[in-house]
């Protein structure tokens, strides 16, 4: 069998490809089990994340940080399910996007509130990837509003008018 060997910018998309899969699931990962700080720490420092669908606009890691612990703080045990990651890499810079399932996880049941997909910018400096900005997108955000779920998202949506876009 002959195996053709792979071109050196096919090997560096693959790493990047790669790269790119483990910054998503350490934001995935630190925004349901970890520090917000830790996810902040994602993003470039003027790096944003939005959710115009919520009206969402967190610009800068110190907004980022405040916006995921009052997530943690408000919806605690919400956990984040992505899939279906597409890349486009030019370079020191990527575009992306992924499907979000969101699960909520409470006593007496868990919840499929929310759900939509991610489109996400990145850029690469000092040796690694970084979110300079990643924008949720909720097609139908009511889901989180109306019944027992709605009553868990109360104090979230109340929450996110401290982050509206100015």
């Amino acid at each position: 069998m002959n195996q053709s060997p792979r071109s050196t910018e096919y090997l560096q998309q693959a790493a990047d490809r790669v790269m790119l899969l483990d910054l998503l699931g350490r934001y995935a990962w630190e925004c349901d089990h970890g520090s917000p700080a830790a996810v902040a720490g994602l993003f470039t420092e003027d790096g944003v994340l939005e959710a115009p669908t919520l009206g969402l606009y967190a610009a800068g890691r110190t907004t980022i940080e405040a916006l995921i612990r009052d997530t943690q703080r408000t919806v605690p045990n919400i956990h984040h399910v992505m899939s279906n990651f597409v890349f486009d890499i030019t370079g020191d810079r990527a575009t992306g996007r992924c499907e979000l399932n969101e699960f909520l996880a409470r006593p007496e049941a868990v919840y499929a509130p929310l759900q939509g997909w991610y489109e996400d910018d990145f850029v690469f400096r000092e040796g690694r990837w970084w979110l300079a900005h990643r924008r949720v997108f909720i097609p139908e955000p009511g889901s989180a509003t109306v019944g027992k779920v709605g009553e868990y998202f109360a104090e979230f949506f109340a929450a996110c008018a401290a982050y509206a876009r100015r």
